[in-house]
């Protein structure tokens, strides 16, 4: 303490010693602080200054941030302690032994939470014109949510460290390192959403068992709690705790990736199961106020020239840019230069994305792909307003979603339960939630009605039936096929039974039908028992599209662009959660190709965005979140210039493209991602 006009500091050299704390405290701006159970601090101070200026330093503002934080810690990786105040080689001579004292009882101390604070200095640095200790605390670390307080910040970070202990008893290194070895071979579906918080923990498990220190081994726990990803602590209770208990007891590999698999699907992955009640819309409404992002859920279609990150443009766009940032004369083309009178031909060449990234894609001057599978288009969405703070887990405002689901899941349903999904002159697949039995039926040309009962007439077959007797599946589907030139000229009626009730009486439904190549989409909503509604109803002549009869679907032909055939890429850019300094990779790895053209003019509805990709602040109100973006179109299609056909790390590409670079133009199959 100094008062400004009566003390002379010339003798103890106060502010030399409030300065070397300040210089001290600045040291750790970037690290997470922790609190300790030191006691009586500001007595230590007092008890080991010289007795003539114990009086004198006897302040309750000092008093009150010696006791508060003066036992602030910071932890170092291997759990070792560090003041984040004393330091006794940068001490004026007067404190030093209360530094010193200081120091070591903070040393000694047990640490009891993570520190939080909502102010941006720490203390009361003058009053009535005397100076007190305090520090600034910078400003990354200044708690500001409107949402929870600091206190109930602490707290929760308190209860991480409890929640995150009791995980790491319960699932032992070796389980967690079978867990890292299955999910990053890729044969758990969609693993890249688990992977981080298995290696999260097996981490913590071997920076752990570096020390027999049982103080160092919370401290690096403590560690872990201040800086894990939302929902990382939370072992038991998340996906990759029921990874870890099916490998604790014991399940087959087949066993564990299909259950592993029905728990990550796309339509039911922390996605709500009922409607949100009363109660849960009234407290959203709080929690919305509180955060001001009313206009933050409102979502429009990104355009081509609002994406900041690009992996590749075509020439035509980059000369673009060029003019829109060039000089006087940036608006003349220039001369192009004619090194071929001809483009040559070069051999076709099959190889991975990581591959021809890294060694084709560079010196590409255009690039067009076959669009072949509708279930890959995709479009990148946005903040309407671009002010309103971001609900998204990552630093920017841009959202994407799929035509065929997240990852064209009924393509992976078919699959797994080994139909055939391609290669089909006419295909019908229905999928479904939970355990109703609900059934697909066809009335063919021939009048021969195809359902369970009859699974084989007039050369059509339907070769997935599911949750009929005994059986039961929670992610089901059915499928209705013709081979290539056996589906037979005429009527076709298709429609959804619900064959025997087992859930709440209302079960929403996808079917998805393909006729040569083209696929079109229904959604309904099966009532109780007994429920029979028709899906699709068409006259089918062989080599033409067939005109649907249906109020309820949607095809590719929203997005504007032809199957079958090469369309023009403007651009290729990684899905935005990877985007800027701190990727979100649990989030996905998706590559995005927009083409030139390529807009989705349906409304977008249940697409503006997904729970799973919000902040962690809003994780308690999901239900009414996905209740409102299920309702709520998406703006601006005529605008939508984002738009294209996307592929993931998590399966097989298949993607062809035709690429002319130097007046050379070759065919490049990319078949998988690395």
């Amino acid at each position: 303490m100094n008062n400004i006009d009566k003390y002379d500091s010339s003798d103890d050299q106060y502010p030399h010693f409030s300065d070397a704390i300040k210089e001290r405290f600045s040291t750790f701006s970037s690290k997470p602080l922790f609190t300790t159970d030191s006691e009586n601090l500001f007595e230590v101070f007092l008890n080991n200054l010289p007795d003539h200026a114990k009086q004198h330093y006897n302040c309750s503002c000092c008093r009150y941030f010696l006791n508060r934080f003066g036992g602030l810690v910071s932890i170092s990786d291997d759990g070792e302690m560090s003041s984040v105040l004393w330091d006794e080689h940068n001490t004026p001579e007067f404190f030093l032994e209360s530094v010193k004292s200081l120091k070591q009882i903070a040393l000694k101390s047990k640490v009891t939470g993570v520190f939080v604070s909502s102010h941006d200095v720490l203390g009361y640095p003058m009053t009535n014109g005397w100076y007190h200790m305090s520090v600034a605390l910078p400003v990354d670390q200044i708690h500001n949510s409107r949402l929870k307080t600091a206190g109930q910040i602490i707290a929760e970070k308190k209860e991480d460290f409890r929640i995150l202990n009791a995980g790491l008893v319960e699932y032992p290194l070796d389980a967690v390192d079978q867990a890292v070895t299955l999910l990053e071979s890729e044969s758990l579906y969609r693993s890249d959403r688990v992977l981080g918080v298995a290696k999260f923990l097996r981490d913590l498990h071997n920076n752990r068992l570096q020390t027999d220190n049982n103080q160092n081994r919370d401290n690096i726990t403590w560690l872990a709690v201040a800086t894990a990803p939302s929902g990382f602590c939370h072992v038991k209770s998340s996906m990759i705790g029921t990874l870890l208990d099916d490998i604790v007891n014991g399940l087959s590999i087949d066993s564990i990736t299909r259950r592993f698999a029905e728990k990550m699907n796309p339509a039911s992955y922390m996605r709500a199961q009922s409607a949100p009640t009363q109660g849960n819309i009234e407290q959203a409404e709080k929690i919305v106020e509180k955060l001001g992002i009313a206009n933050s859920l409102k979502r429009r279609y990104a355009t081509f020239e609002e994406v900041p990150h690009f992996i590749w443009k075509s020439k035509e766009n980059v000369k673009k840019d060029a003019q829109k940032s060039g000089g006087v004369f940036a608006n003349i083309t220039p001369k192009e230069q004619n090194t071929f009178n001809n483009v040559m031909n070069l051999p076709n060449t099959v190889m991975t994305w990581d591959k021809f990234q890294r060694t084709v894609l560079p010196s590409a001057d255009s690039i067009e792909v076959m669009v072949d599978n509708p279930n890959r288009f995709m479009a990148l969405v946005t903040a309407t307003d671009q002010e309103a703070p971001n609900i998204l887990q990552w630093n920017n405002s841009f959202s994407w979603y799929y035509h065929g689901g997240i990852d064209g899941e009924i393509k992976r349903r078919v699959e797994s339960a080994g139909g055939q999904y391609e290669g089909n002159e006419i295909r019908c697949s229905l999928i479904w939630e939970g355990y109703t039995d609900l059934d697909l039926h066809c009335i063919t040309p021939n009048g021969e009605h195809i359902y369970y009962g009859d699974k084989s007439r007039g050369n059509g077959w339907l070769d997935i039936d599911m949750n009929g007797g005994a059986h039961r599946d929670f992610l089901p589907v059915e499928n209705i096929r013709w081979s290539h030139g056996y589906a037979p000229i005429g009527n076709y009626r298709f429609y959804v039974h619900n064959y025997c009730e087992r859930g709440k009486g209302i079960t929403p439904f996808k079917v998805e039908l393909e006729v040569n190549g083209k696929v079109y989409s229904y959604h309904g909503v099966a009532g109780g028992e007994g429920y029979r509604s028709d899906v699709f109803k068409f006259h089918y002549e062989r080599g033409k599209q067939p005109d649907i009869s249906s109020s309820n679907y949607s095809s590719e032909d929203a997005w504007n662009i032809a199957t079958g055939s090469f369309t023009k890429v403007n651009g290729i850019t990684i899905s935005p959660n990877m985007w800027g300094e701190d990727p979100v990779s649990h989030s996905g790895n998706h590559i995005f190709f927009l083409l030139e053209g390529c807009k989705d003019s349906s409304e977008g509805k249940g697409r503006g965005f997904f729970v799973e990709s919000l902040k962690s602040d809003l994780r308690e109100i999901r239900k009414t979140l996905e209740a409102y973006t299920a309702n709520t179109p998406i703006e601006n299609v005529d605008q939508a210039s984002a738009c294209g056909l996307g592929y993931s790390k998590d399966s097989e590409w298949n993607l062809v493209l035709k690429l002319t670079s130097n007046k050379s133009t070759r065919i490049i199959k990319i078949d998988r991602w690395d």
